[in-house]
């Protein structure tokens, strides 16, 4: 079972069925890539649940997205902050763009100091 892994992650399915065929771990996504897919996604949302609704219920997508990367939580924080979808998409624009000048490929989560209560899928070799 995936579950939460997939959450803010949706390659994750690609890296799965990759590393069962061939052995091996897949590459990160490159970050541009990311900051386009979580965009769209947010704006498919945006339209699905309005203004109000959409920014709010975002949050947690934005979240499931950025939380253990670095400087992710503060920006969760930030972000949460936020009222508009115009100002929550160009702040998660604007972050991702930064991002991506330090991180090319999407860097791999933070560890967390409560391992055991991880859920995310782990691969091990």
């Amino acid at each position: 079972m995936i579950g939460r892994a997939a959450q803010g992650r949706p390659w994750i399915f690609r890296e799965i069925a990759h590393f069962l065929d061939h052995g091996e771990l897949l590459p990160p996504p490159a970050t541009h890539d990311v900051r386009a897919w979580l965009l769209e996604h947010l704006q498919d949302h945006y339209r699905l649940y309005g203004e109000v609704s959409g920014v709010r219920s975002a949050r947690k997508h934005i979240g499931w997205a950025v939380h253990a990367l670095p400087g992710g939580e503060e920006f969760r924080q930030a972000m949460n902050a936020l009222d508009s979808a115009a100002d929550q998409a160009r702040a998660v624009g604007d972050w991702l763009d930064a991002l991506g000048q330090r991180h090319p490929l999407w860097p791999a989560p933070l560890p967390r100091d409560d391992a055991a209560n991880d859920d995310r899928l782990m691969i091990r070799a």
